[in-house]
């Protein structure tokens, strides 16, 4: 019996009986969808280069493979049986039907998030005017529904109803945006790490202790100022308190106080203390810190010394309009008189101590008021009518009136943005050295600077009051500001006139590099074109040490205005109908900031709904 042998090679190559069979490279081609697939309930998703069928009945999506009448076939009758029957009309009305409802959700999910966006505008646009969040339903809602509706029709006030403007809507959008710009603000300051602070302390009317805080710092090629916190003080108002709320939120936004390079404050002994005061606390953490009083509540209590003459005369215009204003039909019967009079005022104005202008707005008033006031107080036969008739007195008043109207236009002067040590110092020493002047002529019989008492009979005794009352204002404008010597900052403002003498407190190594910065003429035609600011930032890479050393007398406040601006703002958010507040720290910061929020962003982390 024959055995079948096989014989097996053991060679790798192949034998040269056997023929040699190439292997071809099968190219990979991708089904493409054909419209008769519809009468089998199909249609195509995904790339039209390489579709994927999907079913219009269940929405099952198959692989590109599926895509051949056999297995879209199987498909329809293994679990869609029942519409075997149909026809393609039927499944070309399920096709429309089905981008319809496509359609229709893109177009809902595009509004919602236009409601979104607006819905956050108007939070901030309430939170800028300082009103009460229901404003948005209650008002400003139905505004827009009114005017929409009589503009373009029915159809568009439906889409104004549906952006979200409830209360609470409106409370959460505010915090929303607080929170970014708070971060934006520590972003900026992680980066530069140099700052400069105004700080004060108030009350707000519902007996809460808070503290305001405002920042100025470097952004790109300027300074910016803006507002950094508002920390509710627990119990106390010491300055270990207010120093350990500051420091727990610097901690909190990984900042240090040794990036702090000036403090603005008002005098306040928790402030100002030797021993526990907030200042003196800061000092330890960061000795070579700039102290700042505030300029204006120096110039304040410069304009609190009075000579007794005239003291007593302020005390007895309070009195007068005291008299007229805490009563409403003595008011009203002023007012009256005024207008048959044809005066430029009908009202007097209250005095209030803690404002700075109020002293110099209420004598001004009384002033350009006091025939009236004669007619008045003498009809009601007041015990005042003796002052307004006597002549001594009232030129005492007009010189009152003259007095703190410049008084005024300093203080003026002083608050606003951008206000720093050596520009506040110029306008006390201009203001001091007026005062010289003054008295000079004074002595050689001029008044001219007093407009309202030149206009009357002054005596040599009056001028001997007058020349003595300036003497004791400049007295005291040395007590409060000591040491202002601007003119060692003159190579802050103009580095190009100014010899190597006059630089006080500078190394060999800042010598150096203002010789070099003195001597480069582009820069000198560079300071023409930018402010001082922006100068000594342009040129920081370049002089880095002369740039730190301008900044430290460029960078921090010379006054709190911020800080008094935010009181007023905070007033106004917590007022009596909305004393229950619990923080306001969101509404001061989207109020207060200079930098605005990043709508867009915060619409795109957050999902929109529409109101309904």
């Amino acid at each position: 019996m024959d055995k079948f042998v096989t014989h097996t090679s053991t060679d790798d190559q192949p034998s040269s009986s056997q023929p040699v069979v190439k292997k071809q490279k099968v190219m990979n081609t991708k089904r493409q969808y054909h419209e008769d697939y519809l009468k089998l309930g199909f249609t195509w998703t995904g790339d039209k280069d390489e579709p994927n069928p999907s079913c219009l009945v269940c929405g099952q999506k198959l692989s590109n493979e599926a895509m051949v009448p056999s297995k879209l076939k199987r498909h329809l009758s293994t679990k869609h049986s029942h519409l075997l029957d149909k026809d393609l009309q039927y499944f070309q009305r399920l096709l429309k039907s089905q981008a319809q409802q496509c359609t229709s959700l893109t177009k809902t999910m595009t509004i919602s998030d236009k409601c979104q966006e607006a819905s956050y505008h108007v939070a901030e646009l309430i939170a800028k005017k300082i009103k009460p969040h229901t404003i948005a339903e209650n008002l400003v809602l139905p505004a827009c529904r009114q005017i929409v509706k009589t503009l373009f029709g029915v159809e568009a006030e439906k889409e104004v109803l549906k952006i979200p403007l409830s209360d609470n809507t409106i409370s959460r959008r505010i915090e929303h945006m607080s929170e970014d710009i708070e971060a934006q603000v520590i972003e900026k300051l992680r980066i530069v790490r140099t700052f400069a602070l105004q700080v004060d302390e108030s009350t707000d009317i519902s007996g809460k202790a808070q503290l305001l805080a405002f920042i100025r710092t470097v952004v790109e090629d300027d300074f910016i100022e803006n507002f950094f916190c508002c920390k509710e003080l627990p119990e106390t108002t010491r300055g270990e308190d207010i120093f350990n709320v500051l420091d727990a939120y610097l901690k909190s936004s990984d900042l240090s106080w040794t990036d702090c390079i000036g403090i603005c404050t008002d005098g306040a002994p928790s402030m100002t203390g030797s021993v526990k005061g907030f200042v003196t606390l800061v000092q330890e953490r960061n000795p070579n810190i700039v102290l700042t009083h505030c300029f204006i509540h120096r110039e304040a209590l410069v304009s609190k010394t009075l000579p007794n003459d005239f003291k007593t005369v302020l005390e007895d215009v309070v009195r007068v309009i005291n008299f007229i204003k805490s009563r409403p039909l003595k008011s009203r019967l002023f007012k009256q008189i005024c207008q048959d009079m044809d005066a430029a005022h009908y009202t007097l104005l209250l005095h209030t101590e803690v404002r700075w202008l109020s002293r110099g707005r209420i004598l001004s008033r009384v002033y350009e008021l006091k025939e009236e006031l004669l007619i008045f107080l003498t009809l009601e036969s007041s015990e005042f009518v003796n002052l307004f008739s006597d002549d001594t007195w009232c030129t005492k008043l007009a010189y009152l009136a003259d007095l703190f109207e410049h008084l005024n236009k300093l203080n003026a002067g002083m608050q606003g943005r951008n206000e720093n040590i050596l520009t506040s110092s110029d306008k006390i020493k201009g203001f001091a050295e007026k005062l010289t002047l003054w008295k000079n002529h004074i002595c050689q019989g001029t008044l001219s600077m007093f407009p309202h008492t030149a206009s009357r009979n002054v005596d040599s005794r009056m001028r001997s009051l007058i020349r003595d009352s300036l003497e004791l204002l400049e007295k005291n404008i040395n007590k409060y500001f000591p040491n202002i010597e601007v003119e060692n900052f003159d190579w802050v403002r103009d580095p190009f006139n100014v010899s190597l003498s006059s630089l006080v407190g500078f190394e060999l190594e800042e010598k150096e590099q203002f010789c070099e910065l003195k001597n480069d003429r582009t820069l000198l035609l560079k300071l023409q074109e930018l402010n001082v600011n922006k100068f000594w930032l342009h040129v920081s890479a370049e002089y880095p040490e002369l740039s730190k050393k301008a900044l430290i007398a460029l960078l921090p406040f010379s006054t709190s205005y911020l800080c008094e601006q935010g009181f007023s703002a905070l007033t106004n958010i917590k007022s009596k109908n909305r004393e229950r507040l619990l923080s306001v720290e969101e509404e001061l910061r989207v109020c207060l900031s200079t930098i605005r929020p990043r709508i867009k962003s915060l619409c795109s982390t957050r999902q929109a709904q529409i109101s309904h």
